[in-house]
């Protein structure tokens, strides 16, 4: 069974924060009610990597202030341009990706989406969260799509977001 990610406040000062754009997003079918990746990285040997960034206090300054907004290709289900309804969860899984030992429920797509149009200091945060993913292990991001979006295919180019990571050497 995953652990929650929990804020961590010794994270939220070190490492140096690092974007997931949506340009770098999966071009992957979603099916509702399923888990399906659209960003993975696999921490490197002498690195380690944990998602969010800073602190969860906005006045505190350092807060990464995030956003998605996924769009549809009009491949599958769906129109071109369409928005994805759904969940997006982070995760920290096994080397190969599979078994998840920790899961974040960063929000649903509408209001992420929503945040996209807002000043970013009014935006939602997603604080340095704690346990770190170590060398082989894999950070995911996943959606569990909305039945209005089962069977859309994700579109990087036409979808923008930025959900932060942190990386520490």
């Amino acid at each position: 069974m995953a652990t929650p990610l929990v804020y961590n406040t010794n994270l939220a000062n070190v490492g140096n924060s690092k974007p997931v754009k949506g340009s770098m997003l999966e071009q992957t079918t979603l099916r509702a009610g399923n888990e399906i990746v659209v960003y993975e990285q696999t921490c490197p040997a002498d690195k380690y990597l944990f998602w969010g960034f800073g602190h969860q206090n906005k006045q505190a300054g350092n807060a990464s202030h995030i956003y998605a907004q996924l769009k549809a290709t009009g491949n599958g289900a769906g129109s071109a341009g369409d928005a994805i309804k759904g969940d997006l969860v982070a995760v920290i899984t096994d080397s190969e990706g599979r078994d998840v030992h920790h899961r974040y429920n960063v929000g649903d797509l509408e209001t992420l989406a929503d945040a996209a149009s807002d000043p970013r200091t009014e935006r939602p945060i997603m604080p340095a969260l704690a346990p770190i993913a170590r060398e082989d292990q894999r950070i995911q991001l996943r959606v569990i799509a909305d039945p209005e979006s089962d069977g859309v295919e994700v579109d990087p180019s036409a979808s923008s977001a930025r959900i932060f990571y942190g990386k520490l050497n």
